[in-house]
């Protein structure tokens, strides 16, 4: 015979089936059902205590890997939205921003006599070497010429700072350099190859993918700090009329510009920025593998955790198939029980996972904060988690039989 926790046990499952059975709505039916499965998953606590840890460990990982990667996603990209712009000229052989190769500055005068273009600029990107003093410590630096910024430029700081660079030597120097870098602080002097330069103003950018550190001149002192031919420049940006749809304004480019040149929209330029960095490189690939592992291993979790509930109960499911409960009810306990594990290793991730994002974003610039959305994104994925390994368990209680309780 059962103990006396056992049989109290039995008689409250009962009792929430039958109400469960006689129910009309589907409300007092789902709250049964949450009853039930909480109390379940209640009665052995350290197991639970176990289980959970190692959902939230898993949903943890994910948490930030999924914030990184959508952070990279709006870094790789960070400088092209500084810009106002709807076409670029790049060499034909550009895979991303930092490509070496070079188009020649008379392309934006091709581009003004196409009838399509209404203002050009030019912007050149190189990674040189930065040497702070009076330590004399060398690290690199991705140096970023820029045309008169008209119409352009976008960042206020940078417009702010471009009355600034009056002197040859003159820099506006990224707040988000890392500390390798050294001070970046207004009045101060470093040197960029053998060329002693003075910091006279400051944007936000942090772009530390390329190099430890970054700064901005004009593009008339770019070829000098950087050893480029004055007449290359890196992408040519064009701004188009109005009422000129891109399509023809591509269409007209291609056919005037030299064959060694690419034209790419706005969207297209981003598009491939993002696809260079999060599909081609070694470091997207490794992110988006190791989001799948975390995901295997919080449902195989839940699997398992589900799996020996349903083992250790088979006799209690047969006795609510007895009483004439539905296969709503009986199948709703095993589901819910997987949803409740789910969110009870959820919620333990989102919060150590807050403090971890911040940290990341305060140490790194990246935009890595737990946001709506991205909380959204992981209650989502959660639920889909427990519903599958859930659907992949539930099914063993067909197995159980009243006919085996005589």
């Amino acid at each position: 015979m059962p103990g006396g926790r056992a049989r109290n046990r039995l008689a409250g499952l009962l009792a929430s089936a039958r109400h469960a059975a006689d129910a009309s709505d589907a409300l007092p039916l789902a709250r049964s059902c949450v009853m039930v499965a909480a109390s379940n998953l209640l009665q052995h606590k350290l197991r639970l205590a176990a289980a959970l840890s190692g959902i939230a460990v898993a949903l943890f990982l994910l948490l930030l890997q999924i914030s990184v990667l959508e952070a990279s996603r709006t870094k790789v990209t960070a400088l092209f939205d500084d810009f106002d712009y709807d076409m670029v000229v790049v060499p034909d052989t550009y895979q991303f921003l930092l490509s070496f190769d070079t188009v020649d500055r008379i392309v934006l005068d091709i581009a003004r006599a196409t009838g399509d273009v209404s203002d050009t600029f030019g912007l050149n990107v190189d990674v040189v070497h930065w040497m702070q003093l009076p330590s004399k410590q060398m690290t690199y630096n991705f140096l970023i010429g820029l045309d008169n910024p008209g119409s352009f430029v976008r960042d206020r700081d940078i417009r702010a700072g471009w009355d600034s660079l009056r002197s040859p030597h003159s820099i506006l120097a990224d707040r988000y350099s890392q500390n390798s870098v050294g001070p970046v602080s207004i009045g101060t002097d470093a040197q960029i190859g053998d060329e002693r330069v003075t910091v006279t103003g400051q944007f936000k950018l942090g772009l530390f993918f390329y190099a430890e550190g970054g700064t901005i001149v004009r593009n008339t002192n770019f070829p000098r700090l950087s050893g480029r031919d004055p007449r290359m420049i890196s992408i040519a940006l064009l701004k188009l009329k109005p009422g000129i749809s891109a399509d023809k304004a591509k269409a007209d480019l291609i056919r005037a510009l030299p064959s060694h040149t690419l034209v790419m929209t706005r969207d297209e330029l981003l598009k491939e920025e993002r696809a260079y960095f999060l599909s081609t490189k070694p470091i997207g690939v490794m992110i988006y593998i190791s989001m799948l592992i975390a995901c295997l291993v919080g449902g195989a979790i839940i699997v398992q955790v589900l799996s020996t509930e349903v083992s250790n109960r088979m006799n209690e499911y047969a006795v609510l198939k007895a009483m004439g409960s539905g296969p709503v009810f009986v199948y709703g306990i095993g589901m819910v029980q997987a949803g409740l594990l789910g969110l009870g290793g959820l919620v333990p991730a989102a919060l150590l996972g807050a403090l971890v994002l911040e940290l990341i974003e305060y140490r790194t610039h990246l935009g890595t904060s737990l946001s709506l959305g991205l909380g959204v994104t992981m209650l989502a994925i959660t639920l889909a988690l427990a519903s599958t390994a859930g659907a992949a368990v539930v099914r063993r209680v067909q197995q159980a039989d009243p006919a085996e309780l005589f």
